[in-house]
Formats: structure tokens, sequence, C-alpha cells
């Protein structure tokens, strides 16, 4: 009896195990974020855990595209997540209304955040901006931007 009812327990650990492995992998797929990337070249390093693309690279992830020469992916640790990307070269990314151009682009797609360096600028609804580095909280749609000492950031607003 006692031995009966020790497999009965341990089946149904097994299922429930099952089940959680199965709900949690289902969850993870339908909040998993695609990154869609075409490049002339991919160049892959499993050690360091990058991914190079070269060559007329275009990124697409929901509502924000990336085009640049050079896309470097960088993932997480244990893999499963990207942890960063970095686009170099004549950077230009689109996310809903706002086009951004700059020589060096960083995306953090874990905490949303964007980061722009080197000859930005930025147009959203006509209005322009020109600095050399612009910090984007994509989240909380917070954004800092800054110039060197012997530039100042250049903003054209329009008047409606």
């Amino acid at each position: 009896m006692f031995q009966q009812e020790f497999q009965l327990n341990n089946t149904l650990s097994k299922l429930l195990i099952s089940f959680l492995v199965i709900f949690i992998f289902c969850i993870n797929n339908v909040t998993a974020k695609e990154l869609k990337i075409t490049s002339e070249k991919l160049e892959i390093d499993r050690g360091k855990k990058l991914s190079i693309f070269t060559g007329n690279v275009y990124a697409k992830q929901e509502d924000m595209e990336i085009w640049s020469e050079k896309l470097i992916v960088k993932y997480t640790e244990n893999e499963e997540q990207i942890d960063e990307v970095k686009a170099e070269s004549k950077v230009k990314i689109i996310r809903d209304n706002m086009v951004a151009t700059s020589e060096i682009g960083y995306y953090w797609p874990q905490n949303n955040e964007l980061n722009l360096v080197h000859n930005v600028k930025v147009n959203e609804n006509g209005n322009i901006v020109k600095c050399d580095e612009l910090f984007l909280d994509l989240e909380k749609s917070v954004s800092i931007m800054k110039s060197n000492s012997s530039e100042r950031v250049e903003a054209i607003i329009l008047t409606r």
C-alpha cells in the first residue's frame, strides 16, 4: 500500500513538474521579443557570446528598426537573452515617429534603453535635436542629450 501511494505521489510530482516546465516555456515564448537581423556577413563567437553582423545591416524588433554597417549582439552569460546590441557606422534608428542617426548606438533590450553617440541627430514630428550623446529610456519615455564643451545641444522646435 505504501509503495503504491509513493509511486502515485511520485507520478503526480513528475506530472506537475512537467506541466510547470511547459507552462513557463509557453509564457517565455509569448512574452519574448523577436529580433530579426539581416546582413551581408555573420560571424559567431560562442566563447565571447557574440554575433557580429557586417555589411548593410538591418535589424527589426517590434516597433523599432536599426540600420548600420556593423551590428554586434552580445548575449547574457546563459545565452538565453540578448544583453546588448551595438550598432557602428552610419547608424539610423526609427521608432514610432522618431528618426535618429549617429555613428555609434547601443541598445539594451532588457532595460529598453538606447544610447547614441557621435554626431547625433533626432527628428521627431519635425522637431530636431543635434547633440553628441543621447540617452533614451524607451519604457519611461525619458531623454537626456549632451554635447562636448566645444559644441552645444541644438534644438529646433516647431510651434503649432
